[in-house]
């Protein structure tokens, strides 16, 4: 991007923009045609009226308005330089360049988006998502009771059969004393009667 200025009556070229490297990356090269419009939207600051304005009484107009151009095309040119020393100072260049290469190499995809939440149904979904949260917490304690009771249950079940066995085992000793009295009061019997026949 050049601009035109008058000199002695004469049209000559300045240059206008930042100047451009040929084996810049993407970035900077973005980063310079940014800085291009900021520096013309601060030279469109620089109104003509306000200039022609300021200057003395009896200046001719025309030669008035040749200042101004060369006014502007000097604070480009002046702003552009200055531009390209900080560019220069900071190497934006080299690190845009090695952030270029460094975002090349990565093996995670760099158009990735974030999750924004939803323009619609904003509030629905945030009550949704606590009503989830706070059924997964009651999910959690009921699960938990759950385990717990089955637990005793197992407990009880084994006491029971505990209780089954031992009932059992008396009954089978019951069932022993009782066919041994059985068999005393049997044995008495058959002995009374002979001793009584004598």
């Amino acid at each position: 991007m050049e601009s035109k200025e008058e000199k002695g009556g004469e049209t000559v070229k300045a240059p206008s923009s930042v100047p451009v490297v040929q084996s810049e990356c993407l970035e900077m090269t973005q980063l310079r045609n940014y800085l291009d419009m900021t520096v013309d939207v601060l030279v469109s600051k620089l109104e003509k009226n306000q200039f022609l304005e300021a200057i003395p009484a009896g200046v001719d107009k025309q030669f008035a308005t040749s200042l101004h151009n060369r006014f502007c095309s000097v604070m480009r040119t002046k702003m552009c330089k200055i531009v390209e020393e900080r560019l220069n100072e900071y190497s934006l260049g080299e690190k845009l360049n090695e952030l270029n290469e460094i975002t090349k190499n990565t093996p995670y995809p760099v158009s990735h988006k974030a999750w924004r939440p939803p323009r619609n149904e904003t509030v629905e979904s945030c009550v949704q998502a606590h009503d989830f949260k706070v059924l997964n917490e009651h999910k959690a304690k009921l699960t938990e009771l759950l385990e717990s009771v089955k637990s005793e249950n197992e407990d009880l079940l084994k006491e029971l059969q505990e209780v089954q066995r031992r009932m059992q085992e008396n009954q089978a000793v019951l069932t022993n004393m009782n066919t041994g009295y059985e068999n005393i009061i049997h044995a008495f019997d058959q002995v009374i009667p002979s001793e009584s026949s004598k």
